[in-house]
């Protein structure tokens, strides 16, 4: 009865998709992936060695799905259908114009759930208004433009860096796990008004001793959600954002129902607000991590922005958002890091109605791509970044002076695009390039420690994408 029933389902869903095309003039876009179930499961057991096999899931596998059109289609083994774009029209359409049509899915509700609850992130219709409008206000230029403690985070990252030795050089120190102190500190400071001060550790590391803070991945922590020490873990997270938000009160209620509604407020004021603490300190560690990378391959754009640096921010005067913005060079730099090193490189949509793409189906990939309701259809900004008909010949090349023109806005979307933009876009921006100035008013050149250029970085995976090699470096002291 069971393969009857899975029988006729599909063929529903085929005379559905057959039925939606026609009325809609679609055509069915490349398929990749293999077109029988042995080629099928083949492809997902590379995905899934992909540690083992040194591969890079976007890469080497959603580059070659994507050399030959910007917008194919699979088949997984139990003969769902996936669609995969690259196409700037497409993304404008599932993140704007046809918004209300596209929703993130139960899928991330089911990775993300775990970690961050339902929250702005993991959750679709009036909930996410509702979340988004409370947080909206926390990020007004006017909050963004106090860097007072930015400049004390700054200050302790220095610290960190450790003491100068000779010739004016710092020791070899690995910058991304202090970027990600400085990241949770900055962010802990700027939502709950005090920060937890993770930096310490490094310091007191620098000084003999101590250890640092990771990033969030993803995929190693697949399937813990349930485990005694990820509860444990995020237990510590809930009960100081708890004492943050001062909601102790809510606890000493008594039992019954108005203490049941309290517990409620307190899971959901807990999520909201750890979702935001996640993505505000991964997202902006990230970004800095990718741009000490390109800083310590490229003298010469050091050397350019140290200039520009010196030039237009003198070394006691306090920074705002408007200088941080005006300084072209250093917008142009952040937007070219952006462009090949997008935070969030992979995303998903899923159809929450019968509906359809605007390009990538028949031969030539103009034709409407039909999509059933319940078809996830995912994208990756970090591809259709480097796609060379879109930015030219030199796509994969490092060029901020490529940004002296003007770019489409929807094939340029490092925090995405729509109502669902990133609402931290401008913090983050404002942080890293708060941070870049005062270290190169610092430091007049910075070496990488055993780091080679290669057009296709390794990078880690998660909340977001980082480099997965960690970012060891010296720096020396200006004179």
């Amino acid at each position: 009865m069971l393969i009857l029933k899975n029988a006729v389902e599909s063929w529903m869903t085929k005379r559905r998709l057959q039925d939606l095309m026609d009325r809609k003039h679609c055509q069915e876009p490349l398929t990749v992936g293999g077109k029988n179930y042995w080629q099928r499961f083949q492809r997902l057991r590379r995905i899934i060695n992909i540690k083992k096999t040194g591969e890079d899931i976007i890469d080497d596998i959603l580059a070659e799905d994507l050399r030959d059109a910007s917008t194919v289609k699979s088949t997984t083994l139990d003969g769902s259908r996936l669609i995969l774009t690259t196409e700037p029209s497409n993304l404008q359409a599932m993140l704007a114009t046809q918004f209300k049509e596209f929703e993130t899915g139960r899928m991330r509700f089911l990775q993300m759930g775990p970690l961050l609850g339902k929250s702005i992130f993991t959750s679709d219709g009036s909930f996410w208004e509702h979340s988004r409008a409370l947080f909206r206000p926390q990020f007004s230029r006017e909050n963004i433009n106090d860097l007072e403690a930015t400049e004390e985070a700054v200050a302790e990252l220095v610290l960190a860096i450790g003491p100068i030795g000779a010739g004016g050089w710092s020791r070899e120190v690995d910058l991304q796990p202090l970027f990600f102190n400085f990241t949770l500190d900055t962010a802990s400071e700027f939502l709950f008004g005090e920060s937890v001060k993770s930096q310490q550790q490094a310091i007191r590391s620098a000084r003999g001793g101590g250890g640092d803070l990771e990033p969030v991945d993803l995929h190693s922590t697949a399937g813990q959600g349930s485990s005694k020490q990820f509860r444990d873990d995020l237990e510590l997270i809930g009960d100081y954002i708890l004492y943050r938000i001062r909601l102790s009160k809510l606890v000493r209620l008594g039992d019954g129902l108005e203490f049941r509604r309290a517990l409620g407020r307190v899971k959901r004021f807990t999520e909201y607000t750890l979702a935001i603490l996640f993505a505000g300190r991964d997202t902006t560690a990230s970004l800095l991590g990718w741009c000490f990378v390109r800083l310590a391959l490229h003298k010469d754009i050091y050397g350019n922005l140290r200039d520009v640096i010196l030039k237009d921010f003198a070394q006691s005067e306090s920074m705002t958002f408007a200088q941080l913005k005006s300084c072209r060079y250093l917008q142009h730099f952040l937007n070219e890091v952006l462009r090949l090193h997008p935070t969030v490189p992979l995303n998903q949509r899923t159809a929450a109605c019968d509906t359809t793409l605007p390009v990538g189906g028949g031969p030539d990939g103009k034709s409407p791509v039909a999509v059933l309701k319940g078809d996830p259809v995912g994208f990756s900004v970090y591809l259709m970044h480097r796609r060379k008909d879109l930015w030219g010949s030199d796509a994969l090349e490092f060029k901020p002076e490529r940004w002296e023109k003007k770019y489409p806005n929807w094939q340029f979307l490092p925090f995405s695009g729509g109502p669902r933009i990133c609402i931290g876009q401008q913090f983050a921006l404002t942080e890293v390039g708060f941070v870049i100035v005062r270290l190169l008013q610092r430091f007049e050149a910075l070496e990488p420690v055993d780091r080679a250029e290669t057009l296709n970085m390794r990078k880690g995976l998660g909340l977001t994408m980082w480099p997965a090699d960690g970012l060891k470096v010296r720096f020396r002291k200006a004179h």
